[in-house]
């Protein structure tokens, strides 16, 4: 196993800041509501960077399309055999293409996809933004909060950091403080921000202790009207509390236990750039250490990498993304097999899931064979409050730009009449439309998206 290493000093201020750590924020919001019936409910923001294409993934297409035709390139001539004797795969109401892991099509049927998704835009940052926010940038900028976030600050602030972010950027504004999530590159950032920074003098620790723990005086309570200098003391406890519980060892891969190796294989961590502390592998391995063990309820990872592939396609899109399909399916599969506690359910029957990337590829191929921007897009979601093994949405058989949806059937729509665009009922879909159902599934308020949800996939 890599041992791990890093400089503590520019994380620490970075970690200082996140969920559970000493932070600086409004301690106030309109948002910030306890919801009954919440405490077990958790959420993974699963992202593949770089922009899929969901011609190999989410939304294929058969060898019998023609780019003449159809203006639309499957490109199953340039693929590798392996990839080509697997095609498109079919469940229940699912079908995928050739890039999606044998391991993820088991999960399928607990599944459901969002297809024919318009994203207004063909550049990374804004595209990476709007599916995380659920709001359209200003410029590049992202606007508002992450989705993460704004999750968070609805949820009661009972875990050690409870929002967690691998490897996904994420934003937090006019939230309360526990909402801003512990940003983690990898493992051996995490690491740090969970192992003691120093040694420090015992009768030191024990006397700053002591002072934390003392009731605040009337001129502390003066100062402390509108509750930050609480809020900052109870951050102070909760970082204390998680570093000296050695939440560490939940991390540590070199553990040469039964546990440790059952989760080394289960997550394919076992040689290679399987062992980069950032590889998808080990971030997907940090995602289920932090939900199965209550560290976080919230967590965004990257589980996929380098897919802007806009040449040399067949060789590097088929595989990098399946690699991170296959790191997803290792999560679901470590979910599905802990129990929530007594309750007779799974932590995977508790956790909503929304995997996204940015954009699509486009269906035909450039001057390099390989594949550039789309306007179009996919996700895929499942958690509790939605249905599993349904398909919304339709992209065009001519070009795959999205159709409008029907919102109440979730079928697409080729040419909406005017009725039907003038009832609000038949729109073309886009982040804000998955991440409102996502809210509404979990009975959490999503109004600041001004937006419906998707109510055929909703139970």
């Amino acid at each position: 196993m890599t041992k791990l290493h890093s400089s503590r000093r520019g994380f620490l201020k970075q970690a200082a800041f996140g969920a559970g750590g000493l932070l600086l924020g409004s301690s106030l919001s309109r948002r910030a509501l306890a919801q009954t019936g919440m405490d077990d409910h958790r959420f993974v923001f699963a992202y593949f960077e770089g922009g899929w294409d969901i011609l190999l993934g989410l939304d294929p297409r058969g060898t019998q399309t023609s780019p003449e035709t159809d203006l639309i390139d499957p490109g199953w001539g340039a693929l590798p055999m392996n990839y080509r004797n697997r095609g498109i795969r079919t469940e229940g109401a699912l079908r995928v293409g050739p890039a999606m892991a044998p391991e993820m099509v088991q999960h399928l049927p607990d599944c459901s996809i969002v297809n024919a998704i318009g994203m207004d835009t063909a550049s990374h940052e804004v595209g990476r933004r709007y599916f995380i926010t659920g709001r359209f940038p200003r410029g590049i900028a992202a606007v508002g909060s992450s989705t993460a976030s704004e999750i968070s600050a609805q949820l009661a602030d009972a875990q050690p950091i409870p929002n967690m972010s691998a490897g996904v950027e994420s934003y937090a504004t006019g939230l309360p403080a526990h909402a801003t999530a512990l940003n983690v590159n990898g493992l051996t950032d995490l690491v740090v921000a969970l192992t003691p920074f120093v040694e420090i003098d015992p009768t030191v620790v024990s006397a700053m202790q002591a002072y934390q723990d003392e009731a605040p005086g009337c001129g502390a309570q003066r100062l402390d009207r509108n509750g930050l200098a609480s809020h900052l003391l109870r951050n102070q406890k909760r970082a204390r509390t998680y570093i000296e519980s050695r939440l560490d060892s939940l991390f540590d891969l070199g553990r040469q236990d039964a546990e440790m190796e059952t989760l080394r294989q289960r997550y394919g961590i076992g040689g290679g750039d399987t062992t980069n502390p950032s590889s998808p592998e080990i971030l997907s391995f940090v995602a289920g250490q932090a939900l199965k063990n209550e560290v976080s309820r919230v967590v965004s990872v990257r589980v996929a990498q380098n897919l802007d592939t806009h040449s040399n396609w067949a060789a590097d899109q088929p595989s990098r993304q399946e690699r991170g399909w296959r790191a997803l399916a290792s999560l679901m599969t470590d979910l599905k097999a802990t129990p929530l506690r007594d309750t007779g359910k799974s932590m995977f029957d508790v956790t909503t899931f929304v995997v996204f990337s940015e954009f699509g590829r486009t269906p035909l191929f450039n001057n390099l064979q390989g594949r550039d921007h789309f306007l179009g897009n996919s996700c895929l979601v499942a958690g509790p409050g939605m249905k599993r093994n349904t398909t919304i949405g339709q992209s065009a058989v001519r070009g795959m730009m999205p159709y409008s949806t029907d919102l109440d059937s979730g079928t697409g729509v080729p040419s909406p009449t005017e009725a039907q665009l003038s009832s609000g009922r038949v729109q073309t879909l886009s982040p804000k439309h998955v991440l409102a159902t996502v809210l509404e599934s979990a009975g959490l308020n999503h109004e600041y998206l001004r937006t419906e949800p998707i109510q055929a996939l909703l139970t």
